[in-house]
């Protein structure tokens, strides 16, 4: 029988988040994964797809090759841990859309500039309109955002909530069931149970478990569009889907709280994200998730794989699991996050 935690309300930092602690994240690019992925061109898979906003304009950002998330805790203030948000992507693709007279923020380095061009929009409703098409050898994200450390709440530096942080949970005392995990103006997702699993899994880092937990949510409004401000009259939407019901599923080493696999259905619409300015994230890391899919190696996972920290994990009690788990789950979670990588495939596309 699945066993369900009683769900108490505070979520306080474990012991091992302080200052200079950093905890990566790795998605790497393997071409043995692409024909796993039916209907989809080789330029059309990414290891990242985010929406980044950037002074109120948006830009839909994929990469190509390997891609790394870090985040760095630098400090303490007021009860808060100051954290840095850092996306490295390699072989980049940045698009937008505007009017023939849009001068396009900026926000990557000329010396990792392949090409950049202004292309005429072929869209009905906008023949006055340019695509920027930006390709990078390189590109790296950085913001800066507040977790406080009683309830591990994501603010944003002017103090607006985002939600909880993805980086750990307390399995000892998890949130309430029906909690906001993340929020934005377009979605909203909540706690909806965790469970523990009688398996290890690997990652980068290393090997955890058994046990593990998950951490499943839910969209409790899953409306979920990105559009373009073109004029007083116009937008153009980047984005258009609607998610209900399940949401990410992420996995956790009970004995330290820290996630491992955060984002095993490959969407990461995460309050750490959304608090530096990228409204919606996907990663992928394709070599764990052939080894899972084509090889069937279920100690391997789907989503962004754990690659490294310097937190110092101190001994800590064997933490006992209910059941045994049944590679089947993860099998569903890998064609789960196909399914949902080709639906937002589908609904990010240009239309040109």
């Amino acid at each position: 029988m699945l066993a369900l935690l009683s769900f108490p309300a505070v979520q306080a930092a474990p012991y091992w988040v302080k200052p200079g602690v950093y905890i990566e994240y790795a998605a790497h690019r393997y071409d043995p994964y692409f024909p796993l992925v039916t209907g989809a061109r080789p330029d059309m898979i990414n290891t990242a797809m985010l929406i980044y906003g950037v002074n109120g304009t948006l830009f839909r950002i994929e990469a190509h090759n390997d891609t790394r998330v870090r985040f760095e805790f630098l400090g303490v203030e007021e009860g808060s841990l100051r954290v840095r948000g850092i996306i490295e992507m390699e072989n980049v693709t940045v698009t937008s859309i505007g009017l023939n007279s849009t001068e396009f923020p900026k926000f990557w380095g000329d010396e990792d500039v392949i090409s950049e061009k202004l292309e005429k929009s072929h869209d009905v409703g906008f023949p006055d309109c340019v695509w920027l098409v930006v390709n990078l050898r390189k590109l790296t994200l950085v913001g800066e955002y507040r977790i406080r450390l009683n309830d591990s709440a994501v603010l944003g530096m002017d103090g607006t909530y985002y939600g909880h942080t993805f980086l750990w949970v307390d399995t000892s005392n998890p949130p309430k069931t029906g909690t906001i995990f993340s929020k934005a103006r377009t979605f909203e997702i909540a706690f909806s149970a965790l469970r523990s699993i009688n398996k290890s899994m690997m990652a980068y880092y290393g090997q955890f478990g058994p046990p593990l937990v998950v951490l499943s949510t839910n969209f409790t409004r899953g409306d979920i569009s990105y559009a373009q401000r073109i004029d007083s009259r116009r937008k153009y939407t980047l984005m258009d889907i609607s998610l209900h019901g399940p949401g990410p599923s992420l996995i956790y080493d009970p004995s330290t709280g820290i996630a491992v696999y955060p984002n095993s259905i490959g969407m990461a619409p995460y309050a750490d994200f959304i608090a530096i300015g990228i409204l919606w994230a996907e990663f992928v890391d394709e070599k764990a998730a052939y080894r899972m899919m084509a090889e069937k190696d279920d100690s391997w996972g789907y989503g962004l794989v754990l690659y490294d920290t310097n937190a110092d994990f101190e001994a800590t009690e064997e933490v006992q699991f209910p059941r045994p788990e049944t590679p089947s789950e993860y099998a569903y979670y890998a064609s789960l996050g196909l399914l949902v990588l080709m639906f937002v495939l589908t609904a990010v596309r240009r239309r040109r």
